[in-house]
């Protein structure tokens, strides 16, 4: 029912004025006032003219009078409460600026825009100030002329950050009830403090207006201007550092055999084996001089050497392959890592008596496990959602491609069986391995028609030591979604522009980059070889929607921040928003549904200012 809201000065009249505003039959009237008025009469008058209105009178404890900026601050807190606790939605909230000193009108209009209301307006009369109403029978008489009118200013929408304000939120201090009135103040400016900052933000976002379509997440709108600038600048390597380690990241190539081998984190994975006698022996595999960033690069044979301690020699044993995966989360939520998409090749994995479903069963459960104790929060997300994806792989020598189809089958399997968007599942599939032109992604179009057919997501490595024709196959041959590495996309501006065009995502891991293939380390474009420099930058620039991953943590020896510091010092002139950007670039780019990447956009929005 329609509820009428009115502050009081030394003019009781006003409150019956106000009530008899046209076209309206009020259910209650709430009056807020000072330590002053006699307000007795209108009680009476309410009591013998409208006695079925429910009628609540609140003084502001200790205010008598504006003496003071302070004062009119406490009286404005209390206001908002006091609308706030009267629990009355706007659709039924009339508010009349009638009443009270001027800023006590100014604050009740700042308020009806603050909350909302139905109605908005202001009375007048048009009588001599000697002639102004001061009895019952004068509002009466004055009513009955056409002497009072009521100024519409119309409906207010509120703010909609403060729709679900209770007084449980912004609770008022009441004191026990006198014979007139119910004694009221706030305990602090807490409401006062939150619309500000609220203020500050909508400033911001106009002052930013022209800019939010550039800005990889629209949060970036309401940081300061300084702020702003100093992520416009030129990432600093060390200087950074601890900035780039703490903002939200997500890793879209990520090898689960490539993680624990070396070190303490490859002995706690041998030490955990179901059973250690199976065990492979460990093998030299001490990276070269100067690693992770080796004076001359080591060619993609040796590099994957590095890693020959772990992978399916290792991850055939159920429990070194539960402690890796473990691991490997625990790892990602020390990086701040909030989403990762892990690869793996479960039917490498298999033994007569494991089979491929079993192995990809146990590395889903490991998972799963890992996120389900890692929940931090009552919205019950995980720190960092973890899914998978299955790898076929080209090899030189042997009927790869039954492996291929294979791990093809298992991935369709998994995608039907596993559907909850909360859970880890098996979201896409990877075609990898060695790449030259008689392993281009062409070659592969029958055996992943049924990936497409079911809707499962493909990403293909490509052009990391083939030519622009491998990425052009995989592109528009195979209908990759996602590239890895795509070093050689540079080569051909014609196929850039299409794959900024198709919005296909490129995987750059620069650490595996480097080590591989090599590239100048804090050059400029200038002085670096022609053809040489590392392209992210100018992928970037050419709307390309690239993202920097890690590949191989353990054998690059490199964490997902070092590899975001690396780009920088490989692409001088790399910006801490084009490192932001790359996080919302891999977002977009992730196999997920549209709802999980809502969830995955709203964890990283507040953290970003």
């Amino acid at each position: 029912m329609p509820c009428l809201f009115i502050s009081l000065g030394t003019s009781p009249a006003i409150v019956p004025e106000a009530f008899l505003f046209p076209d309206v039959s009020f259910d209650a009237v709430h009056v807020l006032t000072t330590e002053k008025p006699e307000i007795a009469w209108v009680r009476e008058w309410f009591r013998e003219r409208a006695p079925w209105v429910r009628l609540t009178i609140s003084r502001v404890d200790g205010f008598s009078d504006f003496k003071s900026e302070e004062e009119h601050f406490h009286f404005e807190e209390v206001l908002y409460r006091w609308i706030i606790a009267a629990n009355v939605p706007p659709s039924q909230r009339f508010i009349s600026l009638a009443g009270g000193f001027k800023t006590m009108s100014a604050a009740m209009q700042k308020a009806a825009a603050v909350l909302g209301a139905a109605e908005v307006f202001h009375v007048l009369c048009n009588l001599p100030l000697d002639r102004q109403p001061r009895t019952a029978e004068q509002i009466d008489a004055a009513c009955e002329a056409g002497h009072l009118q009521w100024i519409r200013l119309g409906p207010e929408s509120g703010w909609p950050q403060f729709a679900a304000c209770g007084d449980d939120e912004y609770p008022l201090v009441t004191k026990p009830k006198s014979e007139d009135a119910c004694w009221i103040s706030a305990p602090d400016h807490s409401f006062r403090k939150r619309l500000a900052e609220v203020v500050e933000r909508s400033h911001r976002i106009a002052g930013h207006w022209e800019q939010i379509s550039d800005l990889p997440f629209a949060e970036l709108a309401t940081v300061s201007p300084s702020r702003l600038a100093w992520l416009n600048e030129s990432v600093s390597p060390v200087d950074d550092r601890d900035w780039v380690t703490a903002f939200p990241k997500i890793d879209l190539h990520c090898h689960l055999g490539g993680f624990a081998t070396h070190g303490p984190e490859l002995a706690a994975v041998r030490a955990a084996a179901t059973d250690p006698a199976k065990l492979p022996p460990l093998r030299d595999c001490t990276p070269p001089l100067g690693w992770p960033t080796p004076v001359q690069p080591s060619g993609l044979e040796p590099y994957r050497r590095l890693g020959d301690n772990n992978g399916s020699g290792l991850l055939r044993d159920p429990g070194c392959l539960r402690e890796q995966c473990t691991r490997l989360y625990t790892h990602f939520v020390e990086q701040n890592i909030r989403y990762a998409e892990v690869r793996c090749s479960p039917a490498n994995y298999a033994t007569p008596l494991r089979s491929p479903w079993q192995v990809l069963a146990d590395i889903r459960a490991a998972f799963a496990h890992a996120m389900a104790h890692a929940r931090p929060g009552s919205d019950q997300s995980p720190i960092c959602h973890v899914n998978l994806i299955l790898i076929g792989t080209r090899q030189t020598t042997g009927d790869y491609r039954a492996g291929i189809s294979r791990h093809l089958a298992l991935a369709l399997a998994a995608a039907d069986h596993w559907t909850d968007d909360d859970a880890c599942r098996v979201v896409g599939v990877d075609l990898a391995g060695f790449e030259d032109p008689s392993t281009r992604a062409h070659y592969f179009r029958e055996e992943f028609t049924g990936v497409h057919r079911c809707g499962l997501a493909l990403t293909v490595h490509a052009g990391e030591n083939d030519d622009a024709e491998g990425v052009w196959r995989a592109v528009f041959d195979l209908n990759a979604r996602r590239l890895g590495h795509a070093l050689a996309l540079r080569d051909s501006p014609e196929l850039l522009r299409s794959v900024a065009a198709r919005a296909v995502a490129i995987e750059m891991c620069p650490y595996a980059n480097l080590q591989i293939k090599g590239f100048p380390i804090d050059s400029s474009a200038v002085t670096a070889e022609a053809g040489k420099q590392y392209p992210l930058l100018d992928y970037i620039r050419a709307g390309v929607r690239a993202t920097v991953n890690t590949d191989n943590i353990g054998i690059s020896a490199a964490t997902l921040s070092d590899n975001l510091l690396l780009a920088a010092r490989l692409c001088p002139g790399l910006t801490r928003l084009d490192l932001l950007r790359l996080q919302r670039h891999a977002l977009d780019a992730a196999f997920v549904s549209s709802t999980q990447r809502r969830v995955l956009l709203r964890s990283f929005n507040p953290t970003l200012t």
